[in-house]
């Protein structure tokens, strides 16, 4: 399992990147699911941007990156977390 202490110096080593930012995924999903009803509707909105965008922009070329080496597993498990934080926002967003 990942260590977030250790995010971003284990950099050059792909499976152990990988498993910190899967491990900042999932409890970044945790707890947002656990306090979404606390946002207001800007705070959800400019939170369904960021995270698309670190979506698009970060993940989607890391993924790239791990499903070449091997690594398809962690690729789409981190892909899920920030697609069901994403689905969570959107869902949230249609409720209020």
């Amino acid at each position: 399992m990942g260590d977030l202490t250790k995010a971003g110096s284990n950099r050059g080593d792909l499976e152990r990147e990988l498993e910190d930012i899967l491990l900042f995924a999932k409890m970044t999903y945790q707890r947002y699911v656990l306090t979404i009803e606390d946002y207001t509707r800007d705070e959800l909105e400019g939170d369904l941007k960021e995270y698309t965008l670190q979506l698009e922009n970060f993940v989607v070329s890391l993924l790239e990156r791990a499903e070449e080496e091997g690594y398809e597993d962690l690729a789409k498990e981190i892909e899920g977390y920030y697609k069901r934080l994403i689905d969570a926002i959107k869902q949230r967003l249609l409720e209020i």
